[in-house]
């Protein structure tokens, strides 16, 4: 059993103390839902639980004996490991290889036996003496038994999320990890991919393992969790039993009175445009074609194809797009926002009239169009560096002075705070990106993309991270969007996030675009 008693975490750097007298208990064999609204230090107890932070003050006990993790290596060899929402690998490894690095120990030691040399002297001299046969042979036989069905040949970086996901689940069970901590692992899944991680989740516990659930999916909570903790502004609750809760009960526990209600801060008065730029009159309610694309078949190395794709979004519309990203969604979306390079590329993508096909991430900004993919901690910021440099991406070729050598860093400060104020997060924007959670990283991203002035926002998976009452208030700021004359175009696999969102969703299914409604075949199931 793990027990966390009274964990406090300050954070001396930023003057933050994330967490007051935090707890909780994980028994073998358990499912523990950890739920809260977005900086309420969830992950930041968890990190702590994984040997990422060391706690300031509070107890650690695992089996009834105190604890002190010095690093996740330390918390790994307790048999604790964390799982994260996107998974990192090591570019240019194999799964395999990926999976077992760090946990080659054993084959070591069966190398010793093999060459009758002492263990150490293997050790010592590391991958030199690694049999990689007995290795590969290692990791397929425990995938197998798992049902993993991994391309343990292929590069690692070429994996789906939810491959990543069972590769490092895979990373754990070759080093006995018996305490699992899941950081919002259905996020960005499909509902065959959950249902499959959901499974994964009862087979663990049958084994006696116990596993920790963050998650702001409220319904999954209760359909896959034991017992639920929910902690507020940095402290804990009880812990109840899932089969004595309802939604309801949740959200009254989780979230203040009338805060679904509340307004998006900084959207009564404040206005988060650049200062000195230009305020634009309020676009006509008479709708105009935005996006328009016409007899689109691409093909891009290592991405799905997608052909035949006609579509057509006016202003004020808002539309999503649902898919799995094997089905060409991921295509789709990077080929509108100019990501992507592709191989072969037929029919046209225009926006407000300029014609972006094969343009380029700029050519797609300066037609009007702003865009948030879904990998935050990827293309979308810094995570190691101040916030403030991942705020200032698009406002800084505006605060030129002079010859244009010079910035006006009064002029970024105001903007970098009015975006912080914008999203309702009180942090100083010098802090380092990654010492935000996740879900405060997507309400300020959701801020910087809103605070420019585009005829089209795009946005992959925008309520991933965010909990009930800032998805509340993404729907009312995207319908402000829409108001204004804009057009919002939505990506997401969460087809029902997409319809509390959208005026009208479409299907991409195997590179095809369909009506949700299409009369030849219903509604198309994802």
């Amino acid at each position: 059993m793990i027990e966390l008693k009274g964990i406090v975490k300050y954070f001396p750097s930023n003057g933050v103390t994330a967490l007051e007298n935090a707890g909780l208990t994980l028994k073998s064999g358990e499912i523990h839902a950890l739920l809260g609204e977005n900086g309420t230090g969830k992950s930041t107890l968890m990190h702590i639980l994984a040997g990422y932070f060391p706690p300031t003050a509070g107890t650690i006990l695992i089996d009834g004996i105190k604890r002190h993790f010095s690093s996740p290596a330390n918390a790994l060899s307790l048999g604790i490991g964390m799982v994260r929402q996107h998974p990192g690998f090591i570019q240019g490894f194999k799964v395999w290889e990926d999976c077992i690095l760090g946990a080659e120990k054993q084959n070591l030691h069966d190398a010793a036996r093999k060459k009758k040399q002492p263990a150490s002297f293997f050790q010592k001299c590391g991958s030199l003496f690694l049999d990689s046969g007995a290795s590969r042979k290692r990791v397929e036989d425990l995938s197998n038994r798992w049902g993993f069905d991994l391309p343990l040949d292929s590069d690692a970086g070429s994996l789906t999320v939810s491959q990543r996901q069972k590769a490092a689940v895979l990373s754990l069970l070759l080093r006995n990890v018996k305490w699992f901590i899941f950081d919002e692992p259905t996020a960005v899944l499909t509902p065959g991919e959950t249902n499959t991680i959901f499974e994964l989740f009862r087979r663990l516990g049958n084994e006696g393992r116990g596993i920790i659930l963050i998650t702001h999916k409220l319904e999954e909570a209760l359909s896959i969790s034991d017992r639920v903790t929910i902690i507020r502004r940095g402290v804990t609750g009880e812990s109840r039993n899932t089969t004595d809760l309802s939604i309801d009960d949740l959200k009254n526990a989780i979230f203040s009175i009338d805060i679904l209600k509340k307004p998006i801060p900084g959207n009564e008065e404040e206005d988060s445009r650049f200062p000195g730029q230009q305020t634009t009159e309020a676009a006509s309610h008479e709708e105009k074609p935005v996006l328009v694309i016409k007899d689109l078949l691409l093909e891009s190395p290592g991405m799905p194809p997608i052909r035949n794709i006609n579509l057509r979004l006016m202003s004020g519309r808002i539309l999503g797009i649902a898919g799995v990203r094997d089905s060409g969604l991921e295509t789709l979306e990077l080929a509108v926002t100019g990501f992507l390079a592709p191989t072969r590329i037929e029919g046209a993508i225009t926006l407000n009239g300029h014609y972006i096909s094969g343009r380029g991430i700029k050519g797609f900004r300066d037609a009007g169009g702003t865009y948030l993919g879904a990998d935050r901690l990827g293309s979308n910021l810094a995570p190691e560096l101040p916030l403030s440099e991942s705020l200032i991406i698009h406002a800084f070729r505006r605060a030129r002075q002079g010859f244009g050598i010079f910035l006006n860093m009064g002029r970024l400060n105001s903007w970098c705070g009015k975006i912080m104020s914008r999203s309702g997060i009180d942090r100083p924007y010098s802090d380092r990106a990654s010492s935000f959670s996740g879900g405060m990283l997507q309400r300020i991203l959701l801020a910087r993309e809103f605070a420019e002035e585009a005829s089209l926002v795009v946005l992959a998976e925008a309520g991933s991270g965010l909990d009930e009452a800032n998805k509340a208030r993404l729907a009312e700021e995207l319908k402000a969007i829409a108001q204004s004359g804009a057009a919002v175009l939505l990506f997401s696999t969460d087809i029902e996030e997409l319809s509390s969102l959208a005026d009208e969703i479409m299907i991409l299914r195997n590179g095809t675009l369909y009506a949700a409604n299409k009369p030849d075949g219903g509604n198309h199931e994802i």
